[in-house]
């Protein structure tokens, strides 16, 4: 258990000795205000004014560790800063592992940092392209900047839009999580692409973006250097995906022009989403490979979106089996015909 400020304070992870997953455990959390509320009883000017992104470092956050600004302009357009509330904690030294009886625990040690971007009202929809190339690049540069630190294994990017997507605060921000383990997630997804390439000699995502390109069932949008579609096997209605079209491991690694391709593919399905389901809450996350290995040959980086038109119940919990109710195939359809 780690300590900070003479209190004992749980940040850490410990593993499910059945599933083998990771599950962690952090009490920074519980003191961080919420700033959405009931909308139809905090007027909108009230949330704004008291917004602590709005001015970060007059609400009493630390100074940004990354800024960018739009040209010809003196005030900052994306802010970088590190989580008040963060589900980890900074240090220099290696996460220790214990086992404590027949359990496994490991000092939750790493990142967490906000990406924040100034506009209120503006969420990344509503950005021009340009403006979301900002964002990208300060996902990017920081992702790089993390990756240095080695007791991190996986760096997971993310956005929460909307109370039910998880979002405590309304002003439109990213987060940036550096972990010191891989989460159970992205290692079975990891696993089962490197199986699929030991038995076959192929990228299991390149072998299925082939496939979902000619049969264009699925298939939303398409640039230079993305592909959009909603997959085969989508977890929740309308989930949405973006995959670069030359094979590549690392987001890290993706080129300026690229960049501004991938922009314009996220603000096409943002914008989709938005009109096809009435601006929906949602969530979107990167998955990219382990920060400790590059060019893996066998898995592909890719974006997820999945609105939050659901709530799971008994069977779902009970499961693990997510219960879609309409076919990827139609979603892909009606995500076509909006714009």
């Amino acid at each position: 258990m780690l300590k900070k400020n003479n209190k004992n304070i749980v940040s850490e992870f410990r593993r499910d000795l059945v599933s083998g997953d990771w599950i962690l455990i952090s009490s920074l959390r519980n003191t961080r205000p919420h700033f959405l509320g009931k909308k139809e009883k905090v007027k909108k000017k009230a949330l704004i004014k008291n917004c602590p992104f709005e001015d970060p470092q007059k609400s009493g956050n630390a100074d940004p560790v990354l800024q960018y600004f739009k040209p010809s302009s003196k005030d900052w357009f994306v802010q970088v800063i590190p989580n008040k509330y963060p589900l980890l904690l900074k240090n220099k030294l290696r996460a220790s592992f214990d086992l404590e009886g027949v359990h496994q625990r490991i000092d939750a040690i790493g990142f967490h940092e906000i990406v924040i971007t100034r506009d209120h009202k503006k969420n990344l929809e509503k950005m021009s392209p340009a403006e979301i190339t900002m964002v990208l690049r300060a996902y990017q540069e920081r992702y790089k900047n993390m990756e240095k630190s080695e007791y991190i294994d996986y760096i997971l990017i993310f956005h929460n839009k909307g109370e039910l997507a998880g979002a405590t605060i309304e002003h439109p921000h990213s987060q940036i999580v550096a972990l010191p383990i891989t989460p159970p997630d992205i290692s079975s997804s990891i696993s089962g692409a490197g199986d699929f390439f030991k038995k076959y000699k192929k990228c299991i995502h390149c072998t299925i973006l082939d496939r979902e390109i000619k049969e264009k069932k699925r298939v939303v949008f398409k640039n230079k250097h993305f592909i959009t579609i909603n997959p085969y096997a989508s977890r929740v209605p309308y989930e949405t995906r973006i995959f670069p079209l030359k094979h590549s491991s690392d987001f890290e690694e993706t080129s300026d022009e690229e960049l501004t391709y991938l922009a314009k593919s996220l603000k096409d399905a943002l914008m989709r989403i938005s009109k096809a389901l009435k601006n929906p809450d949602y969530n979107f996350f990167i998955h990219t490979a382990s920060a400790k290995v590059k060019d893996v040959p066998y898995y592909h980086w890719h974006i997820e979106i999945l609105p939050r038109t659901y709530k799971w119940a008994g069977l779902e919990l009970g499961t693990g089996i997510e219960v879609v109710t309409i076919p990827p195939e139609k979603a892909a359809e009606h995500l076509r015909s909006v714009l």
